[in-house]
Formats: C-alpha cells, structure tokens, sequence
C-alpha cells in the first residue's frame, strides 16, 4: 500500500489556511491497483495530514495486508474494530474511508465496470443543486445565483451561518437571491451548525416570505432533539443534515426520532462507500431522501448507482475545492433537463479517479 501527501496553502472563505489530500494506493497481485483519498483542512492549530499517512502506513497497511480486496464489509469491520477502538468518528474514519474508496475502485476495475454498476440500480444521469456558497455581498451573491439559473440550474444553495455572516447579513443574502433566482426556483440555505434552536426557529419565521425549499445544518451534527424541535417549526421548508454525522447509530437517532427531512451522508466522513450503504440503505428503507453532501468523485456513482438518491450537490469550476482540483474523479459532464441540470453517469471503470499531475507535482510534501 502506498501513500503520498498533499499540501495546499492559501486562505479559504471559510477561515481555513489550506487544505490537505492524502492518497493511498492499494495493489494487488492481480496488477489491479486501487485509489483512494482522505482530505482535510489546514486548521489554525496546525496540520493533521502527517497524522493519517502515519495510521495509514503503519496501523492500516499492516490491517489489510494479504486479505482478498473484494471482501469489503468484512475489511471494513477489521479496520473499525481494531484493537485501538478510536474508529467511531474523525480521523480514522477518514482512513477507514480512504482504503475502502480504494478497495472499491479496485472492485470495479476487476469487473471493468463503474462503480455505479454495482449497486444494482443504474439510471444514465441524476439531477444536481448547485453550490453558490462564494462569501460575497448580498447583491453580488444573488447575480452570481442568478448566472447559475440562467444556465439552466434549478435549484440554488447559499451560506447563511454564523461562521460566514450575521444574521442580518444572512437575511439580505437570503432576500436578494430569492429575488434575483425568482420564484420557481428552490433555494437551499446552509447554517454550517452554527445556530441554536431558537435562533433557527426565529429565522426560520423570519425568512418564511422566501420560501426556502431547505434549511440546512441549523445546529451542531449531535443535537438531535434541537433537529426534532426545528423541524416541528418548519412549515413548509424541508430540514437538512448529516455531512458532519457519521455511523447507523447517529443517522438512526435522525430518523428514529422523526428529526429531519433530508440526510446528506458524507461517504469520507462516515467511513467510505461500505459504511455509507448502511446510512442510505436504513434511510430508504424509511422512505427518508438522501442528498449526499460534497465529494463529487465519489457521490456521482452512489447517486447513479442507487434509485433515492435525491440529489447531487454540485460544485462547477470557480466553486472547486483543492480535493477537485487535485483529485479528478470522472467526468463531470451536465445534460441540462426541463428540470434542471443533470450529470451524467461515470463510464470509466472503477471509480475513475485521477490526479492532476501537474498540481500533484507542485503539492506533493517530499519526505
């Protein structure tokens, strides 16, 4: 198993001082090899990434080596079970997920299919929500949105948290969009957990003229009775969450408790692809849509492969992270629909994941 580091340095709209890829690759003695990635922010307090490519090529490697790739959910359980017993969330998480993105990939490779191929339901594109979360002002947040629209997306996502403005801030941006996108075309608001409950459920009066279609993140992942009492306040604006949570047991609380609308598993966060199933497959069987949030790469075969996955959050070239940049999965081609903007199944084998030679070469930490 091989892994290599990836760093990027430069301030994000979100406060971050860059970010980190890690990726590993897992060979076999079929001359198949997998690729997978884990990746993170640079936070203030300092990297993280020298900590995963150390669990990975010391710890993991030593988990998976000489077992049969294509045994998935036995891997998955060896590696969250391990004697450490640091598994349920964060960083090994994230490792969990990498290795198991990779093993996947090298599933598909064998079979010389897609990924999407091997969930047993296939459909030849799915529909996408455009991510329109620039930090800018009210008035160039909603041309930007309207740009999106007229290029023929349906439905609109905007940042309206506390960690990107205040809430009078977020109700201008809320306003002005709503104006510029016009009234046909649903608009989605992400709060990043940084509201309480009373605020969410004050601002949600507040914001009902604009007809949100959804209200994401209104509070921290873990406040599951905070969800439940937001969401008794809705009306008619749909609850989102779950890119934070990771694990059954958490996205189970959710839905148990009849807490939200919509949950947005996130395959890195919650482990990679195998765990992820678990989430989307306790959702649909409670008829509960899942929109997963963010990783292109890895979505696009989980929402082309799998019949609820309601949508795609969908990033187009000036809304890329470095992870997109760095790490090209498959081709992001749009088919635009009398109901929006669609992209189209992957159809190289695997996962279809690439790096971008030139910005690896620049990126790499040499060690």
């Amino acid at each position: 198993m091989k892994v290599e580091r990836y760093v990027q340095r430069g301030k994000s709209d979100m406060g971050f001082s860059g970010h980190e890829i890690v990726v590993v690759y897992v060979e076999t003695d079929e001359n198949i090899t997998g690729t997978g990635f884990l990746s993170t922010p640079i936070f203030p307090h300092g990297e993280t990434s020298d900590v995963a490519v150390t669990l990975l090529r010391r710890n993991f490697r030593n988990i998976v080596l000489r077992e049969d790739p294509l045994q998935t959910e036995r891997l998955w359980k060896k590696m969250f079970d391990a004697p450490w017993r640091l598994g349920m969330r964060g960083m090994i998480r994230d490792c969990i997920a990498a290795i198991d993105f990779a093993l996947w990939d090298i599933k598909g490779k064998l079979m010389n299919v897609p990924v999407a191929d091997l969930f047993g339901y296939k459909r030849e594109r799915v529909l996408t929500y455009a991510n329109v979360g620039q930090q800018l002002p009210p008035d160039e947040l909603a041309q930007k949105a309207a740009a999106y629209v007229e290029k023929g997306h349906s439905a609109i996502k905007i940042r309206g948290g506390l960690s990107a403005v205040s809430l009078d801030e977020a109700t201008k941006r809320v306003a002005a969009t709503r104006e510029a996108i016009g009234p046909d075309v649903k608009l989605m608001v992400d709060i990043n957990g940084s509201w309480d409950v009373e605020t969410s459920i004050q601002m949600l009066k507040k914001w009902a003229p604009y007809d949100l279609y959804w209200l994401e993140e209104p509070v921290p992942p873990e406040d599951v009775a905070g969800y439940k009492r937001i969401r008794e306040y809705a009306g008619t604006t749909y609850i989102a969450g779950g890119e934070q949570n990771c694990g059954l047991t958490e996205f189970r609380h959710f839905i148990d408790q009849e807490a939200i609308d919509i949950i947005q598993p996130n395959a890195m966060a919650t482990g990679g692809i195998t765990d992820w199933l678990k989430v989307y497959n306790y959702a649909s069987a409670r008829r509960i849509p899942v929109s997963p949030w963010n990783l292109q790469q890895i979505h696009l075969h989980l929402a082309c492969g799998l019949e609820d996955v309601k949508w795609i959050e969908y990033f187009t070239g000036d809304r890329s992270y470095f992870q997109d940049a760095l790490i090209k999965g498959p081709a992001l081609i749009e088919e635009r629909g009398e109901d929006g903007v669609y992209l189209a199944a992957p159809t190289k084998p695997g996962l279809g994941i690439e790096l971008n030679q030139t910005l690896a070469e620049e990126t790499m930490v040499k060690e």
